[in-house]
């Protein structure tokens, strides 16, 4: 048990094109080498360790250093910041930054890297370099840089995300601004009218124009976060992420209610299958909680998830901790594969693959004789296929958007609250089509992926497709487990724009993501369909153009089919009842 601890602040790190990056250390006062772990970031770390998985005090009294490297650019580092974090130069700042750490008088050569979010995915780009003293790593919240299909990604701009991240890093512009001389106090008022009031960036028109955010440094930020799913066609797009040259093990943390839980799944199963060496690839491990993009907590939207699922009862940082005393300092650990929260029954499982070997798929089918609409409408989900059924229309009118109410977010995103809420203020709505199961005479443990599979056709060239996978109770609340989006010109790829035809018919599938879910008897299970979840999802115009440009937009009439021919339906992964 280490007895002290030493703290140095904006220690610089030489890279080798001359730049100075800053970090601060804390690290064991006792006299020896350590382990240490490396975490990088573009926020503050003062502040980001009330969201981190990662606990300081632990960490250096179960004898690690920790050190906050400051990407470039932030926060006394040296040189220019780019959000887009380029592989070019962030590889070569991971590298020099950990072999940094570990030449120094106090680390004994073994390092790991730890972090959420962008902190997770700056890991992979670690990964790829091949640091010699980099052993391991446990990105959290997040997965390789540059995956952008319609697998692993959505479209649709996270707007709620974009306004966030931009307010987080705006403060850094605007006070090298300053130093510059430059008078920021207008610009500190007119973001300040921004934090107080969020809807003020996601509701105006166009969006590419919000007038507080027209600052040079942060206008640039702003264009880049609301281009992220308008990849130039005819350039093929981002490089396929190089697993071959990953050759150390992973920790992937994961959370049912993360944006980026998907990406995070899909990462890990790539890991596994196509790491660069046969110990990489059996050493791939997945952890994965009933949470939000945050830390462990026990209540998240409407729902307590027991004593488990906090930071004390999950055991997510001692588990992490495992994770690193098992490959840092050689202790004769044993951790599971794949380490999961079932929700419903709030209890911790292990696996050796994902999906479970004891999956057992079931289809369910959408039905209604043309009147889905809302909770009080006759939308039927069972196993039975359609037949020759009417289908059920809608108006999605983006200047009515379908309000965001929980679903995946941070735990409170300019105030609109992530994970599981009733859903009766949205299902009340005529352009919301709920399609509903029986109630279950037995328990029903879905655990797996979730795809939605839909038959539609819309009066606009281009428009968006929602769907939530519903937890009905017998009192008939109603809470979110899963949700997904799909932006249809982008329906097989997000390299070529296919516009619709006015009433064509076209096969879609909306990808909900992973989830772990027991629903109880006497429960029902509902799919929820319409076309728009804002602002946690930018409005779609129905125009065609790209993100942020449209001052208006056209009312869509959409068609949702299950008949004969085009029958649409989910593959529920069911887990048999022990």
């Amino acid at each position: 048990m280490v007895d002290l601890i030493r703290i140095e602040r904006d220690v610089a790190i030489p890279m080798r094109d001359g730049i100075l990056l800053r970090c601060d250390i804390y690290r064991p006062g006792n006299a020896g080498k350590y382990p240490a772990i490396v975490m990088r970031s573009p926020y503050h770390i003062d502040g980001f360790l009330n969201f981190s998985y990662v606990q300081v005090m632990p960490t250096i009294q179960a004898g690690y250093a920790l050190v906050f490297a400051y990407v470039r650019g932030r926060l006394g580092s040296e040189g220019k910041y780019d959000s887009a974090a380029p592989q070019e130069i962030e590889g070569p700042d991971c590298y020099d930054t950990i072999e940094w750490v570990a030449s120094q008088p106090w680390c004994d050569g073994n390092i790991g890297m730890a972090g959420e979010s962008g902190l997770g995915t700056v890991q992979w780009k670690a990964a790829r370099e091949n640091p010699p003293h980099l052993k391991a790593t446990a990105p959290s919240l997040a997965g390789v840089p540059g995956e952008r299909s319609p697998e692993v990604s959505d479209a649709p701009v996270l707007l709620n995300v974009a306004v966030s991240f931009l307010m987080i890093v705006a403060g850094d512009v605007i006070d090298k601004l300053e130093t510059q001389g430059e008078d920021t106090s207008e610009i500190r008022r007119a973001l300040k009218t921004i934090e107080d009031d969020p809807s003020l960036a996601y509701n105006y028109l166009p969006l590419m124009d919000v007038p507080q955010f027209d600052v040079p440094g942060i206008r640039e930020i702003w264009h880049m976060l609301l281009g992220v799913s308008e990849v130039k066609e005819g350039t093929g797009g981002p490089e396929p992420y190089p697993y071959d040259k990953v050759k150390i093990p992973s920790l992937n943390i994961a959370a049912w209610y993360d944006p980026w839980s998907r990406l995070t799944f899909h990462t890990f199963l790539n890991a596994k299958t196509k790491a660069g060496n046969g110990y990489a690839r059996e050493h791939q491990h997945l952890f994965v909680g009933p949470w939000c993009h945050s830390k462990p907590v026990r209540i998240l939207g409407d729902v307590d998830f027991g004593h488990y699922a906090d930071e004390i009862g999950s055991g997510a940082w001692e588990y992490q901790l495992s994770f690193f005393d098992k490959y840092l300092k050689g202790k004769d650990i044993s951790l599971p594969v794949v380490h999961y929260f079932t929700m419903g029954r709030n209890t911790w499982h292990n696996a050796d693959t994902w999906p479970l070997l004891q999956t057992t798929w079931q289809r369910f089918f959408l039905h209604s004789q043309g009147n889905a609409n809302s909770s009080t409408g006759d939308g039927l989900l069972n196993r039975e296929e359609p037949g020759n059924e009417p289908a059920d229309t809608y108006v999605y009118d983006p200047s009515n958007p379908v309000p965001t109410i929980g679903g995946k977010a941070a735990q409170a995103e300019n105030g609109f609250l992530a994970g599981p809420i009733d859903q009766f203020r949205i299902e009340h709505r005529d352009d919301v089509l709920c399609y509903t199961t029986l109630s279950l005479d037995q328990d029903i443990e879905i655990t797996g992926p979730l795809e939605l599979h839909l038959f539609v056709s819309s009066f606009c060239k281009d428009t968006d497709f929602t769907a939530k996978l519903v937890d009905v109770y017998p009192d008939g609340r109603a809470y979110n487990i899963a949700n997904g989006i799909i932006r249809v010109k982008h329906r097989n790829s997000f390299l070529k724009s296919e516009l619709l035809k006015p009433g064509e018919i076209v096969g879609i599938i909306i990808r909900l993501g992973p989830i772990s879910q027991l629903f109880r008897q006497g429960h029902r299970i509902r799919i929820d369909v319409t076309s728009s979840d804002f602002p946690t999802f930018d409005r779609n115009m129905n125009t065609g153009n790209a993100v942020g440009v449209d001052t208006e937009g056209i009312p869509a009439f959409q068609t949702i089919y299950h008949q004969t021919g085009n029958a649409s339906y989910i593959d529920l992964p069911v887990i048999p009842l022990s």
